[in-house]
């Protein structure tokens, strides 16, 4: 073996050692929330209720501790919506953080992001619609939090147009 490999098989010996030693990641569940019962929107914005018919659960507390503090926000449900191809539904996870920051949608998010959608299938009579596009869809955004403290979280189905079911619900925050 010649000395230049000789130099590369200590070093990535070296960097495997390193590695092992840092041991395994961790991440902690700071909300855990599921809903498994169906929740229907109209074409308007809505906070979804992990409850159902029960009061209290619409928005969610958690803490960090110490400043600029990122976590990871994860939505998912199964999500169906009724019309056209160009009429869907999309999801905001709203933080409210300690302190004076106001309320903001965990980015990335956009007034065209598109959770779910409609296929063509169009809406029947006597106020009945048809519910087409079935799919298990996920949101998944990060988010700095400036200071530590008490911090809330919600989820925002906004609708456009149509009518939209959700169902199987879960909401994760994780640090």
């Amino acid at each position: 073996m010649d000395r230049n490999s000789m130099k590369a098989c200590g070093f990535a010996a070296a960097m495997a050692a390193g590695l092992l030693a840092t041991g395994p990641a961790a991440a902690d569940i700071l909300v855990a929330q599921t809903r498994t019962s169906h929740g229907i929107y109209g074409g308007a914005t809505y906070t979804v209720d992990f409850n159902g018919a029960a009061v209290g659960g619409t928005s969610f507390e958690f803490s960090t501790t110490g400043s600029n503090k990122r976590v990871v926000l994860m939505f998912n449900a199964e999500c169906a919506h009724d019309g056209a191809t160009t009429s869907y539904v999309g999801i905001d996870i709203l933080v409210d953080p300690a302190g004076a920051t106001p309320e903001t949608a965990a980015a990335p998010s956009a007034p065209d992001y598109a959770f779910c959608s409609g296929n063509g299938n169009t809406v029947g009579g006597s106020g009945s619609f048809t519910l087409d596009g079935w799919v298990s869809a996920a949101a998944i955004r990060t988010i700095v939090l400036p200071q530590g403290g008490t911090h809330k979280v919600r989820v925002r189905v906004n609708g456009n147009g149509g009518v939209t079911r959700l169902d199987e619900m879960s909401l994760i925050v994780m640090r």
